[in-house]
Formats: structure tokens, sequence, C-alpha cells
């Protein structure tokens, strides 16, 4: 699954998988759930997981419903690797 990150916000409680899923509409195939979900500013009730970049499309739908906020949105997850092999010793 190739992933995007999506952060959000979420009053209350931390939210959890499924009420991630049912938010944005999202089939379990379609959310990292080894990822989970990580609290990125709890005090501001910020959130972010990863889904199935295939999603996108509904998820923005979704968000284009809520009250705008900068916070929100998808953003890239590009892969991390080394720039070069470890040194030998």
């Amino acid at each position: 699954m190739q992933t995007m990150m999506l952060q959000f916000k979420h009053p209350g409680p931390p939210p959890t998988i499924d009420d991630v899923r049912g938010l944005f509409n999202l089939t379990i195939e379609e959310i990292d759930t080894q990822f989970g979900v990580l609290p990125t500013d709890p005090s501001e009730g910020l959130y972010m997981v990863l889904v199935d970049i295939r999603a996108s499309e509904r998820i923005k739908a979704v968000l284009a419903t809520r009250p705008h906020d900068p916070a929100e949105g998808l953003f890239a997850n590009p892969r991390v690797e080394p720039f070069s092999p470890p040194p030998t010793k």
C-alpha cells in the first residue's frame, strides 16, 4: 500500500482507528492499522494516520465539508533511506 499522512482535528478523547475510518469513510484496507493513530498535538486535538493514497479524493471530499483548518490535510509520506552505505572500519 502506498500511503499518505492524514492529519486531522478531533475533539474529545483520542480517536481510535475505527473512529477515523468512520470520519473519513475508509475501509480497513485503506488505513495502516500498525501505524495506528498518533497524537500530533493532543492538546489541540490534532492526530495523524497513514492512509492508502487511492483514498485521497474521498478524504479530500470529507475534509471539504469540515471547517477549514490549515493543520488538517493530506501530506506526503516519502520513504526515508540513507544517502550512502554505512562507513566501514
